[in-house]
């Protein structure tokens, strides 16, 4: 795990640019493995990551050496991405994902799957220089693959859909489709433990789109509805809160 900032060397030879980085190397110092950031938080989160990623360490070669003898088998081209993806390899995930992302039609039941890992490839491609083309791309591809997985009040929707509505907010400058974004969540997963994250935001965008009077009678109808104690409620009584505030200083002006 480093952590250290000050030691350079470390720093450049595995090209540090976050803390922390977890690298995995073999006995010549060799980089066979990265995660930025902590890759868990608790014993038992650990436990399942680290035979997760011996097994990928294992595997890999055999993976490769398939891809390489047969690159039209897609299950192969498909465990060989994620195996690269917990490997922390990004790019050569990414790789596979681009060049299957055509080959797998709508019907196919690995669509949805390969789509959005090939977003979350993307993302981990992400640098302040690239920041806006990739997060299009990302943008674009959710955009294909979410509304049947939402249609569908499908969980592996949920996190994809917050993230493509913050896209179309901070790079595409399109509040109303963020908002849009969360909105037709609401119907789907109205019985979803998740339900007030996804109002919370459905009510964040319409602020950010200069609706605030939505936004407030949103954040009141969370507040009141909800447990004081989730996370949810507390970010909306404090939205509702700066909004109540921003409205009284108008009036005093």
């Amino acid at each position: 795990m480093i952590y250290d900032h000050k030691d350079k060397d470390t720093l450049k030879k595995y090209a540090v640019r976050a803390f922390p980085t977890f690298v995995i190397t073999d006995a010549e110092g060799t980089e066979l493995m990265r995660q930025v950031g902590a890759p868990f938080s608790t014993p038992e989160e650990a436990r399942e990551w680290f035979p997760k990623v011996a097994t990928a360490l294992k595997n890999v070669a055999a993976l490769e050496e398939k891809h390489a003898s047969d690159a039209e088998n897609i299950d192969v081209a498909i465990e060989l991405a994620e195996t690269y993806t917990t490997l922390g390899k990004s790019d050569k995930a990414v790789e596979i994902y681009k060049a299957l992302a055509p080959k797998i039609k709508e019907d196919d039941k690995r669509y949805a799957t390969v789509q959005l890992a090939y977003a979350d490839g993307l993302l981990g491609t992400i640098s302040k220089e690239n920041q806006d083309e990739v997060g299009k791309q990302i943008s674009g591809i959710y955009d294909k693959v979410l509304p049947a997985l939402i249609k569908s009040g499908e969980d592996r929707a949920i996190d994809p859909a917050v993230l493509n509505a913050r896209i179309k907010m901070i790079v595409n400058k399109d509040n109303k489709a963020a908002r849009t974004q969360m909105t037709d969540m609401l119907e789907p997963y109205a019985k979803h433990e998740r339900i007030l994250e996804i109002k919370y935001w459905a009510a964040f965008f319409a602020g950010q789109d200069g609706d605030t009077d939505t936004a407030k009678t949103e954040y009141a109808a969370i507040v009141e509805a909800g447990d004081a104690e989730n996370q949810w409620v507390k970010n909306a009584q404090s939205q509702l809160k700066k909004l109540e505030k921003a409205d009284n200083e108008d009036s005093q002006k």
